[in-house]
């Protein structure tokens, strides 16, 4: 079967969505650690943040996810979800402390936790099981080929444009808003209305997807926030090169992530996505084991590649996964049960390595050596799971 036959409609579609999207988006993310530190932020500000944006999504994905089972419809949450943080991008880059930007962070994840689940059971219903890993790889690629669009230009209004920091954030609002007119010709089938509460739909849910959502949980306690990355050439640099290398290595990110994350998918379906989930933990661990070394652009430039490399294996594949042991009916609950389990781990992840992140004149080594350690110990349990089920 052909790959452009396997992509449905509505994905594709909400792939056009996603690709603004993140595009507005990751204009505001590649700036967004060197703008905290504008505001006097330090490492375990930066942490905090990262850990609550995820944390606040993933919880309010549980809530929205098993609100949409229940309504029997998802488009309203997924509209809804990308309105509200285009507004409060716009208003980000007035913030005059890291408290403010902190606030609009999460006030911005707040959206992002009210769409993720619904989308993705959308995603899901629209295909069969043997091309949703395709679909799903597709979706993650057009939505990482908007952030490294949205990397690239940050870079561009950086370095050639001169556009100041709160420049570059205001058109990632902006483009924001835009991301809502290909929504609106998403069609769904509406189902049924369920009158049956959150935990009804928890306790249906079966074992194995329990077993298999504790392994990817261990992992996510790993998978601290990007940010400490880009902080980690920052640190190293001074001057200019302190601001534009890290959006550089972010965008550099990016394009690996867009590129491997079909093949990814389409590999998944073909292999299982077990075996493509493992790949992507251990890559992460040897990417986090090269940052704890890493002084310079001899291996910062194989390291952005290979984490992106990483991502795509892990980010479709988990969420493809996910949805592959859930009843169709619960989906919705399922996919937000994943995303608040991932994102509370992130929390935890994103607080420990911002403890450990250390002072001004720190190598900043014990973060990525417990992003390491971390992710070998998620890779052993996600791998004896399949025997335990």
């Amino acid at each position: 079967m052909k790959l452009a036959t396997q992509i449905s409609r509505t994905v594709f579609l909400l792939g056009i969505v996603s690709l603004l999207n993140d595009l507005a988006g990751e204009l505001i993310m590649a700036v967004l650690p060197v703008f905290l530190v504008s505001l006097g932020s330090s490492g375990w500000v930066v942490g905090l943040i990262g850990g609550l944006e995820d944390a606040t999504k993933s919880l309010l994905s549980l809530v929205f996810g098993g609100l949409a089972d229940r309504l029997g419809r998802k488009k309203p949450l997924v509209f809804l979800g990308y309105l509200i943080p285009s507004v409060f991008r716009i208003a980000l880059p007035f913030s005059t402390h890291w408290a403010m930007a902190l606030v609009f962070r999460v006030l911005d994840r707040v959206g992002k936790g009210m769409r993720t689940a619904p989308r993705d059971a959308l995603i899901a219903d629209a295909v069969t099981e043997p091309t949703r890993g395709a679909n799903f790889g597709f979706h993650r690629a057009m939505d990482t080929a908007g952030a490294l669009v949205g990397s690239l230009l940050a870079f561009v209004f950086f370095w050639w444009l001169h556009l100041p920091l709160t420049g570059i954030i205001l058109v990632g609002g902006l483009v924001s808003l835009a991301s809502l007119i290909p929504l609106s010709f998403v069609s769904e089938s509406v189902s049924a209305v369920q009158h049956r509460k959150l935990f009804d739909g928890l306790r249906e849910l079966p074992k194995k997807f329990y077993l298999n959502l504790a392994g990817m949980t261990l992992f996510a306690l790993a998978n601290f926030s990007y940010m400490f990355f880009l902080l980690k050439v920052n640190a190293v640099y001074t001057d200019k090169l302190a601001v534009g290398l890290p959006i550089a290595m972010y965008a550099l990110y990016n394009f690996t992530y867009t590129f491997c994350a079909l093949p990814a998918g389409v590999l998944s379906d073909s292999i299982g996505r077990r075996a493509i989930l493992l790949m992507g933990y251990l890559l992460f661990g040897v990417t986090s084991l090269g940052f704890a070394f890493a002084q310079s652009l001899v291996l910062f430039v194989p390291l952005f590649a290979l984490y992106g490399i990483a991502y795509a294996f892990i980010e479709s594949t988990q969420r493809a996964f996910a949805a592959d042991l859930a009843p169709p009916e619960r989906r919705g609950t399922a996919l937000g049960l994943f995303h608040m389990c991932i994102g509370f781990g992130a929390l935890v992840g994103s607080f420990i390595a911002g403890v450990l992140w250390g002072g001004p004149d720190s190598s900043h080594a014990l973060t990525f050596f417990y992003g390491a350690a971390l992710a070998m110990v998620g890779v052993a349990f996600l791998a004896l799971t399949a025997r335990w089920e």
